[in-house]
């Protein structure tokens, strides 16, 4: 339980003064002699997600639950309550107001798209398969790790990859080369997020590729750094996928950074935690010191809605210091797992359709960003890849700027800086 009571954290100057810049940037008022509304505590409680810094109820890998969500309870998780909010707030705004636009070119609204590159290929090398068969030893979620259980894991996981297929050189054609493929045709940009060999200690749920294994990309063998530097080189976003540790180990998220930036040569900006591992008490301070700019990690592992009550970008405030902090978040709205996963919502293509397209104009309504997580080695499923089609061609129809999460972090972060000075 948080030890400082919720009302003084709302009450509280600094908290005031961040909300009040939260609201102004989202509404586009640059001018200081205009008052902004202010933004009700239910919806401030959301923004802040004090509910997550009062409960420890975390679904079986750390992740914030979704039944534990206030939002959830009350039936509100598919509506973002906060950019409905904002539409009335306008209206209490001057006539003569002038407010910066929220998005270029005219653009009404953003699909962000983002991609965890858990997997590289539905084949692995011989050490990927090695790397995952001892990933069965170390311990997973709490109450699954029992000795008999940990010792029997190793066979069945070498087992499995023996069926999958080993190769000294995966293929990637049918999961990032489609996922590329998919995206130009639209005229889209995304970001893919890729882990490193983890600086923190050792979880099962760890990813196995590393930056010098080989694979073939586009018909030619590569080494995996290649062909994120060629990713990179077609405008598409590299960022870091923190592990699965390093979302409750200090300075671990650096070290995965910088281990990233050195392979690559790229500057590494964005992130995603590995299995939405993120905890609003430490993790963004983690991602803040690592040298991170944008996260797109709030969102949930069996459901899709708005976790924080809005679509917006918004800047992230430390409770514990009555900080607000130079890491600028994205809410994850819908991910391909929780539609259609078997641990997620589970539904079919004909379900997920409307449930999407629920989402989709609920935030084109209001201007504001639906931030999209697709694994690319889903994508030889038929029904998440028609999926996938089905939203960038929805986008593309509905005038969406389908961009990256650094593109977006760049544009917004400017247009904070014409707003507030």
């Amino acid at each position: 339980m948080w030890a400082t009571p919720v009302d003084d954290v709302l009450d509280a100057p600094s908290t005031r003064s961040h909300l009040e810049r939260l609201v102004r940037v989202w509404l586009g008022v640059p001018d200081r002699d205009v008052a902004m509304p202010r933004l009700p505590r239910e919806l401030a409680r959301l923004v802040l997600r004090l509910e997550e810094h009062e409960r420890n109820e975390r679904d079986p890998w750390g992740a914030w639950s979704v039944e534990s969500s206030d939002n959830f309870r009350r039936g509100a998780l598919r509506e973002p309550e906060i950019d409905i909010w904002l539409e009335r707030a306008r209206l209490q705004l001057p006539a003569e107001t002038h407010c910066e636009p929220r998005w270029p070119e005219g653009r009404r609204f953003v699909v962000c798209l983002t991609h965890d590159v858990d997997v590289l290929s539905v084949e692995s090398t011989p050490m990927q398969a090695f790397r995952y068969t001892r990933a069965g030893f170390a311990p997973g979620a709490a109450g699954k790790g029992d000795a008999i259980v940990r010792l029997a894991r190793p066979a069945v996981r070498g087992a499995r990859m023996l069926r999958a297929g080993i190769t000294r050189r995966p293929s990637l054609v049918n999961t990032l080369e489609r996922s590329i493929d998919l995206e130009q045709a639209h005229d889209a940009t995304a970001s893919y997020f890729f882990t490193v060999p983890p600086h923190a200690p050792r979880s099962r749920y760890d990813c196995v590729y590393a930056p010098q294994d080989r694979c073939l990309f586009r018909g030619r063998e590569h080494r995996v750094v290649d062909v994120i530097r060629a990713i990179a080189d077609a405008g598409f976003d590299v960022g870091l996928h923190g592990g699965y540790a390093a979302a409750s180990v200090p300075g671990a998220l650096a070290e995965e950074r910088a281990t990233l930036e050195r392979a690559t040569r790229l500057d590494i900006r964005t992130t995603r935690q590995h299995f939405l591992r993120w905890d609003v008490r430490w993790t963004p301070l983690y991602q803040e010191a690592a040298g991170l700019t944008a996260d797109a990690t709030m969102g949930f592992n069996f459901d899709v809605g708005f976790r924080a009550g809005t679509s917006l970008p918004f800047r992230l405030f430390d409770v514990a210091s009555r900080r607000q902090l130079d890491l600028l978040e994205v809410p994850l709205i819908v991910q391909d797992g929780a539609m259609l996963g078997p641990i997620g919502l589970g539904l079919d293509l004909h379900r997920a359709r409307p449930l999407g397209r629920r989402i989709f104009d609920a935030v084109s309504a209001r201007g504001g960003v639906l931030t999209v997580l697709v694994h690319p080695d889903k994508l030889i499923h038929p029904e998440w890849l028609a999926l996938y089609k089905w939203l960038l061609d929805y986008g593309l129809t509905q005038g969406a700027w389908m961009t990256s999460l650094r593109e977006l972090c760049d544009w917004w972060r400017g247009r904070e800086a014409r707003i507030l000075g």
